[in-house]
């Protein structure tokens, strides 16, 4: 999970799909190289599954090669309290100076999608859809029902734990329901490998988000507070933001919060 995000693309008669242009123009530019080992054929779009900075910020390159962009219009998870040069400086700092050079926002879309959207091109049939604001309220899960081939971008990553700081997890978990119905014979997650077995993948995390939305229910209504409803969690290791522990944590509190508002009669956040 805490490695270079997953992408993908899908190489038609008359040009290509990208989903996903990684973390940094640098890696935008390697993505391109990739492409151009295997087809000269035009880059014609450019789906982003979210607008986390790991998986758009090497979109600038995609759009300098004449891709458009689809993506769901919500960019809410680029809030900071610094504002977009607080992130555009937090992100230097996880990639390296030299690998963000050149680098401007280029994930507004020319073609947003907020329910479900199809793409015909070249003899291919690819469904862009949002299926609920799970990892971020910006999710697009990309399908290839012909090859029931699905890119899920972050609503599942290879070790199950996805988080739910920018979404919500009762979201993301009616989600998996619907990742389920699709039976994909090969699911690409946003982080990892490939999994040999996607139902498996899809329970796993089911198991997990069920889980931490049991003990954090069993924490609010006996009172506990949430510093001691995640005394049994690892500490989180603040220089690595999406480690194992840092992201249990994170969506712990996440979770506790959500509990606590249902409890109270409130909206999730």
């Amino acid at each position: 999970m805490e490695g270079r995000a997953n992408s993908g693309f899908v190489v038609t008669a008359d040009g290509v799909v990208v989903i996903d242009a990684l973390a940094s123009p640098r890696q935008g530019e390697q993505l391109l190289q990739t492409i151009r080992r295997v087809t000269n054929r035009p880059v014609t779009w450019l789906v982003l599954t979210h607008h986390h900075p790991d998986h758009h910020f090497g979109a600038v390159a995609l759009r300098k090669a004449g891709a458009r962009v689809i993506a769901h219009p919500d960019k809410r998870v680029l809030a900071s309290e610094g504002g977009e040069d607080a992130l555009i400086a937090d992100w230097v700092r996880v990639v390296g100076l030299d690998a963000m050079r050149g680098f401007e926002f280029a994930d507004t879309p020319d073609r947003p999608v907020t329910g479900s959207d199809t793409l015909r091109l070249g003899g291919k049939t690819i469904v862009i859809s949002h299926p609920g604001p799970g990892h971020s309220p910006g999710d697009l899960m990309v399908w290839l029902p012909r090859e029931r081939v699905l890119f899920a971008g972050d609503i599942l990553v290879e070790d199950g734990v996805s988080m739910v700081v920018d979404g919500n997890s009762g979201e993301l978990l009616r989600v998996l329901d619907t990742v389920s119905r699709m039976d994909a014979r090969m699911v690409v997650p946003g982080h990892g490998a490939i999994p040999a077995r996607p139902a498996g993948l899809v329970g796993l995390t089911r198991d997990y988000l069920a889980g931490l939305q049991g003990q954090m229910r069993s924490a609010v209504e006996k009172g506990v507070p949430m510093r001691r409803a995640m005394a049994g969690l690892a500490p989180a290791d603040e220089t690595r933001p999406v480690s194992l522990n840092s992201r249990k944590r994170r969506n712990a509190v996440r979770v506790y919060v959500e509990e606590e508002r249902k409890y109270m009669g409130l909206e999730s956040p």
